[in-house]
């Protein structure tokens, strides 16, 4: 029998990862990539450190993903181990950091790339083709036959759609795999940016960009000031509000509700650990035990050197003012910043700065045991297309991952 052809859209993590997998299986493969090179956005993930999973258990991982019914199926078939032992056995040692994430032992993404790439990049069944634009899918009797690229027809039995979101859109990721499936009758949640650092009405100072405070506490609440969602961990601070692992967090979080306009702010406590009353009374004993340093020194107690000035200027503070001249005013003003500084949120960082797109092609239409349309035979939809995301951690590459690999083996099981 004739191996049958499979065309793939898209060549980042799923698409190189269903490549290899049909590759090896002696299917046909035709790889088209919009830009002039693979793997653009995989090369640059985590930083360029490449997060590709979590070693955490199968309960746990689950708990981290928006609809984990949907993918539950995908991840027993090619779990976090399973793909750990694929990149091993393709040569990349991999390492275990804090919070159970996984990274190459060479902190390069571009290892990870390479790996999908070396066993398909000179494949007799398979071809690569780049600056290839995908126009729309060639549909009979609701079966794909085939696709439209750059003005010329390619034949086909399969189709997997592996395009991505819309997150780092200059790496080709622009939603051209809405706009194909959309056209074949595939309903979209509108996408959304999340795993992003979110806009605050004021920001911070230029000079503290980048500056990492550690061990916060996070609250966003609504005008009313209750609280929507809270978190505790690490956060950065940018000019125009914050980002981070904790900020990334809530902004998944919070998103969709955002994006339906509602008002929302961010409450940071810098200080946790200890409650309101001890901190005003310590920082009080402070001003009089250090009477005779100035209040640049003095704030320095509780803050990184960097944002003392910042302090200043928004309690009104004259950095000069010796201990003893600090007034109960600047001590609840101080207080006020370090446990209850609340900042309007005013949007997200973006598309160019958010990790993942929540949103996509609606579940209830695919098969989530094959990854199939319900749409359109032989036409398979995978990784962050789909209305499925994570938290940070490495849990959304292994959706790519799971997702492609149970397309391919559909495909194979099929033939």
């Amino acid at each position: 029998m004739k191996p049958q052809k499979t065309v793939i859209i898209g060549a980042g993590a799923s698409g190189l990862m269903a490549a290899n997998v049909l590759a090896k299986a002696g299917h046909e493969v035709i790889l088209l990539e919009k830009k002039h090179q693979c793997g653009l956005k995989l090369r640059i993930t985590g930083k360029g450190r490449c997060n590709l999973t979590n070693a955490c258990g199968r309960n746990e991982y689950l708990s981290h993903i928006s609809s984990p019914e949907f993918f539950e199926y995908a991840f027993d078939n090619f779990n976090n181990t399973d793909l750990m032992d694929f990149f091993t056995q393709k040569g990349v040692e991999l390492k275990t950091e804090r919070g159970k994430r996984v990274f190459p032992q060479s902190d390069k993404a571009s290892d990870v790339f390479f790996a999908l790439l070396k066993d398909i990049e000179y494949a007799d069944n398979v071809r690569i083709i780049k600056n290839c634009d995908v126009k729309h899918l060639i549909i009979n009797n609701q079966k794909v036959t085939g696709v439209i690229a750059n003005n010329e027809k390619i034949t086909a039995d399969n189709v997997i759609i592996c395009t991505g979101g819309r997150t780092y859109p200059t790496t080709g990721s622009t939603g051209d795999g809405y706009r194909i499936l959309k056209l074949v009758g595939h309903r979209i949640t509108e996408p959304i940016p999340v795993l992003v650092g979110l806009r605050t009405q004021n920001g911070y100072p230029q000079a503290l960009q980048n500056l990492e405070i550690k061990n916060c506490q996070i609250n966003i609440t609504d005008k009313d000031k209750n609280i929507i969602t809270s978190r505790f961990g690490d956060i950065t601070l940018d000019e125009y509000g914050v980002a981070g692992p904790v900020i990334l967090t809530v902004s998944r979080e919070i998103a969709r509700q955002f994006d339906e306009g509602k008002d929302m702010f961010l409450n940071i406590d810098f200080k946790p650990k200890i409650t309101e009353d001890k901190l005003h009374a310590e920082i009080s004993e402070t001003f009089k035990s250090r009477r005779t340093e100035n209040a640049a020194s003095i704030i320095r107690k509780w803050v990184q050197k960097p944002l003392v000035e910042d302090i200043l200027k928004v309690c009104k503070i004259n950095p000069k003012t010796m201990g003893y001249k600090l007034t109960e005013r600047d001590a609840k003003s101080l207080l006020w910043y370090l446990k209850f500084r609340r900042e309007e949120i005013i949007g997200d960082m973006g598309w160019n700065e958010a990790i993942v797109t929540q949103g996509g092609v609606s579940l209830k239409e695919i098969d989530r045991f094959t990854m199939e349309s319900k749409k359109v035979k032989n036409l398979y939809v995978t990784g962050e297309l789909l209305d499925l995301d994570a938290d940070t951690g490495g849990y959304n590459l292994q959706i790519a991952f799971s997702t492609a690999v149970l397309a391919a083996q559909s495909i194979i099981k099929n033939s």
